[in-house]
């Protein structure tokens, strides 16, 4: 039987990528009248999972970490959409909440994911879910 579950894993890597862009978009938005602020966003999860430096790594057998601080978690600047304010702050709420958006969706479609895996697995086992 193969105990490797990568589709969880996957799922469970979309989860902590979508919480860790969320983090990011919070930190904009509360940063939207501070001058000279610039915005900043993580890139796409699939360019982080592609990236030829992501590589998996378990410190011990069946632990991974796929958290803020795993490689490409990192949050870079990224270019305005709009003209930046006359304080040279290049945040726009609007984008923001339109990331937010996109971060929710994703969230749940990990969350979709995870849920109808396990429910796989415990009709297999012969259990009601």
């Amino acid at each position: 039987m193969d105990h490797n579950l990568t589709l969880l894993r996957l799922a469970s890597s979309l989860a902590a990528h979508s919480s860790a862009r969320q983090t990011v978009v919070t930190e904009n938005i509360a940063h939207s009248d501070t001058p000279g602020y610039r915005a900043r966003d993580l890139p796409a999860f699939s360019d982080t999972i592609e990236a030829p430096d992501f590589a998996i790594q378990a410190t011990r057998p069946g632990h991974l970490d796929f958290g803020a601080d795993a490689p490409g978690f990192a949050a870079e600047e990224i270019a305005a959409f709009g003209a930046e304010t006359p304080n040279g702050n290049s945040v726009s709420l609007e984008d923001q909440m339109i990331c937010a958006a996109e971060i929710r969706q994703s969230h749940d479609l990990a969350l979709g994911v995870y849920r109808k895996t396990m429910d796989i697995l415990r009709t297999s086992l012969g259990r009601q879910s």
